[in-house]
């Protein structure tokens, strides 16, 4: 399957709108072109949203990237967090966990433990994108944007030296 066909239907509170299936890949590029990605870090984006964990993965990268460019496109966040869960689901790559109190979503990969804060879109209905709902859950506080682009360029087995400049 093509990344631009990939559809996610964002599960709605009741008071909310309807939900309407959203591509998820045109708001992933835009963010690309927001941070100017290169071709092989675009590359990487391309097969690591085929996967759950890359999913995960690719939303860490974007939003480790935000910090350095002048009002981010942050469209991608939500559809991404979700088609995250639900490939997660269907690959077995990941855990999400939704913590009502902190108002994030939490993912467990094999590679490390992910946050996305999700408290400003209250109208997505996070207790049915996760796979668990746990107040107070206890995140490991780690660093993740770090290797963020490490991580995500794994999904092309591209040799470090290759990418790095």
């Amino acid at each position: 399957m093509e990344p631009d066909t990939y559809t996610v239907t964002i599960p709605r509170e009741e008071d909310a709108a309807d939900p309407e299936p959203i591509e998820v890949w045109p708001l992933v590029a835009s963010a690309l072109d927001k941070i100017d990605a290169d071709p092989s870090t675009r590359d990487a984006a391309e097969a690591a949203i085929e996967h759950g964990d890359g999913s995960v993965v690719l939303a860490n990268y974007l939003n480790s990237e935000a910090k350095r460019v002048h009002e981010m496109d942050y469209r991608f966040k939500v559809p991404l967090v979700v088609w995250a869960a639900q490939q997660a689901r269907e690959d077995d790559t990941a855990t999400s966990i939704y913590d009502p109190d902190e108002g994030c979503v939490y993912f467990e990969t094999d590679v490390s433990q992910f946050s996305f804060h999700v408290y400003k879109d209250w109208t997505v209905d996070w207790p049915q994108v996760a796979d668990e709902v746990q107040a107070g859950y206890e995140w490991s506080g780690e660093d993740n944007q770090t290797w963020a682009l490490d991580w995500l360029m794994d999904f092309l087995d591209v040799p470090t030296d290759d990418y790095m400049v």
